[in-house]
């Protein structure tokens, strides 16, 4: 009982790391404000969103999966809009308990799965994608219970963890549809290294049973992620570009600090994955000190080479999918956030292996306290930096007292934002109008024109969606920088101007 409490703790402790951000900018996030929506709806509907016309001005058909907006819906709207910071970490929680009973499992001991939690809440990437409310943090929580659930069929063959497993993989369909891809790439990988096809048959069971018990909800989930996957082979040379001033170079470099760090992952092989995860060198180490004794008698616990098999797997699939031919399958660093639960619990179990070894050097004792100070001072310089810092990502009281305004307008708003971000939000708490935005994949591509990059004169892209208003933050670009003859300024609040048509 002592160990479990101090497992808590720890998670704990790992939530109020996450949290504290949080409480100082409480409205932050992009996807937040899509997934308050779709909850609204269904809380007021009882049923799952067909479409949502009067938002979006390229309304469609729906097609992200509902288990986040579903959770949401459970709550308040009240306390979900002044709290949504709070859901992400609270997911962390079970995601950090289930890292210590991984870090059990392979390493035997208690101390294991708690140097496994602390390594998992000091990877850089964790709290950062925890900031916000979106399908990161709950679809990393699923995929591993998911991959756990497949991994005990995969270990112990029998009708019930088969049905373990294929349960899982309907789980994580309905969760995250990036999650889902990973889930498939990890599994061939495995598959083909181990020679078991067990991986992809339980994988293959789980999406026909996803199609059956979704009364084929789920092809439509599934249509939208091969919509996002053929919109991005074709606009991937656009990702990171300014949505005004095109792609970024040395001499112009992005205004999004996050574009910034991108770019420096697109230009920089290998290297800033060691920065999103560090703790995968343990995962390389064990490969050459452990994975040797798994086919001698006693040898290594069949968990650890599952877990170091995982980790190892995502990491290289990371590089992989980072190449530039194939980007548009998802950048690799994505990938690499699904392994660090597995990372963790490999160096959780390789920590306490060194730190019980008396003929292991001092100094490769003291390299967990290296890097664990080095990870939280980069967390913590990030969550500055990217959450409490961070106008054109936050409910600011300039964008409330700007929306207050579209909402006291005569007439309804049809709004473009700049930058796209911010568009989310707005869509959320205009209750006068609608927002140049889509609910849906076959959306996105007719916004082609005006996301990732505007390719059309905005008085031309205007006309095309009717629109009578372009919000405008200056952080992102100047007033100047933007052709729209026939609008004038009619709002002006800190970095926030809104420009309406003049005979609207």
């Amino acid at each position: 009982m002592q160990d479990i409490l101090i497992a808590l703790g720890i998670s704990l402790a790992g939530f109020a790391l996450q949290v504290w951000p949080r409480l100082i900018n409480r409205y932050f996030g992009i996807d937040t404000w899509r997934f308050t929506l779709l909850a609204q709806y269904i809380r007021d509907n009882r049923k799952l969103p067909e479409s949502l016309p009067h938002k979006y001005i390229v309304p469609g058909s729906v097609d992200n999966p509902p288990l986040l907006p579903w959770l949401c819906s459970l709550l308040p709207k009240d306390w979900l809009d002044r709290n949504q910071g709070l859901i992400s970490p609270a997911f962390d929680i079970l995601t950090s308990l289930t890292v210590y009973f991984m870090g059990l499992a392979a390493s035997g001991q208690a101390a294991g799965g708690h140097y496994a939690q602390m390594a998992y809440l000091l990877t850089p990437v964790v709290p950062l994608e925890a900031s916000n409310l979106s399908l990161r943090t709950l679809g990393g929580l699923i995929f591993t219970w998911s991959m756990l659930m497949v991994q005990s069929y995969v270990l112990h063959p029998a009708w019930w963890t088969m049905l373990v497993g294929v349960a899982g993989v309907v789980l994580l369909s309905m969760t995250h549809r990036m999650a889902m891809q990973v889930f498939f790439f990890t599994l061939f990988w495995m598959s083909m290294v181990t020679g078991d096809v067990h991986h992809l048959l339980v994988f293959a069971l789980g999406a026909l049973a996803a199609v059956f018990c979704t009364k084929g909800l789920y092809l439509r989930y599934l249509r939208g992620h091969m919509l996002m996957i053929c919109f991005w082979m074709y606009n991937i040379h656009n990702r990171l570009a300014h949505q005004v001033r095109g792609n970024p170079t040395a001499e112009r470099k992005h205004t999004d600090f996050v574009r910034r760090i991108e770019y420096l992952i697109w230009k920089i092989p290998v290297a800033p994955f060691l920065a999103v995860n560090p703790w995968i060198l343990y995962s390389f180490c064990a490969v050459f000190s452990v994975l040797p004794m798994a086919g001698t008698t006693g040898g290594v616990d069949p968990w650890m080479k599952t877990f170091v098999l995982w980790s190892v797997t995502l990491f290289f699939l990371g590089i992989l999918f980072n190449l530039p031919l194939l980007r548009f399958l998802g950048e690799g660093q994505r990938y690499l956030e699904f392994g660090t639960s597995a990372a963790a619990a490999v160096a959780g179990t390789m920590i306490l292996k060194f730190q019980h070894n008396p003929e292991v050097w001092g100094v490769v004792r003291s390299v967990p306290c290296i890097l664990g100070l080095g990870c939280l001072a980069l967390v913590l310089f990030f969550q500055l930096k990217l959450v409490v810092k961070n106008p054109d990502k936050s409910i600011t009281p300039a964008l409330r007292a700007l929306i207050a305004h579209l909402n006291s307008r005569p007439r309804p708003v049809r709004l473009a934002c700049l930058p796209h971000g911010l568009a989310d939000a707005v869509t959320y708490f205009l209750e006068n109008g609608q927002v140049l935005l889509s609910d849906n994949s076959v959306g996105v591509w007719e916004l082609v024109d005006w996301f990732p990059l505007i390719t059309k004169p905005l008085t031309e892209i205007a006309e095309k969606y009717q629109l009578n208003a372009f919000l405008v933050s200056t952080n992102f670009v100047k007033p100047e920088e933007l052709d729209l003859p026939g609008y004038e300024i009619t709002f002006r609040q800190d970095n926030l101007i809104l420009f309406e048509k003049a005979d609207a």
